[in-house]
C-alpha cells in the first residue's frame, strides 16, 4: 500500500493509503479476514459494515462471532457492502488500530488513539505492515476464485 497522509483529528491518529490497483468487496473481505485470523485473533474489537461511505455503520461483531470469525460466512458480512470497517488491538504493531476499506476504490484509511506510537516509530510505522496484508489478501482472493473456477 502506498501511504498518502497522516492527520491528527481529535485526538487520533488518521493514516491514508492507496491500494496498488482498485480492489472490490471480495479483496476488502481477504484483507480484513487475514487481520483478524493473523494478528486481531481474539482482540477483535469491532467489524462494522455500512451500504456507503458516510453512511451510518451497522456493528456487526456480534453476528461474525457466531460464524467463528469468518466474514464470508457471516451473512451480514458476505453480502456486499460499501464500507468495511475492523479494529482491534495488534499483536504484530502492539498498538491498538482501526482499518476501513471503501468498495471498488483503492483508499484504505487507518486510525489509531495511540499517537505516542507514531511519534516514536514515524508516519510510515504500518507501511510494511498492510504491505504485508495487501499481498496475502490478494493471493488469497486468487487462490479463492481459482479454486472457484474449477
Amino acid at each position: 500500500m502506498i501511504f498518502r497522509e497522516l492527520r491528527h483529528d481529535d485526538g487520533w491518529i488518521v493514516i491514508n493509503y492507496t491500494t496498488t490497483w482498485d480492489y472490490g468487496y471480495d479483496f476488502m473481505l481477504e484483507a480484513a479476514q487475514e487481520i483478524i485470523d493473523n494478528d486481531f485473533r481474539d482482540d477483535t474489537q469491532r467489524i462494522a459494515v455500512s451500504e456507503l461511505a458516510g453512511a451510518k455503520n451497522e456493528e456487526v461483531l456480534d453476528e461474525v462471532g457466531k460464524y467463528g470469525m469468518q466474514l464470508r460466512r457471516c451473512p451480514e458480512t458476505a453480502k456486499e457492502c460499501g464500507v468495511l470497517t475492523v479494529a482491534g488491538i495488534s499483536r504484530e504493531m502492539n498498538c491498538p488500530f482501526q482499518l476501513v476499506f471503501f468498495n471498488r476504490t483503492n483508499r484504505v484509511r487507518l486510525f489509531s488513539p495511540d499517537e505516542d506510537y507514531f511519534s516514536i516509530r514515524g508516519e510510515r510505522a504500518f507501511d510494511n505492515y498492510l504491505n504485508g496484508v495487501e499481498i496475502r489478501a490478494y493471493c488469497r482472493d486468487t487462490e479463492r476464485r481459482m479454486k472457484d473456477q474449477c
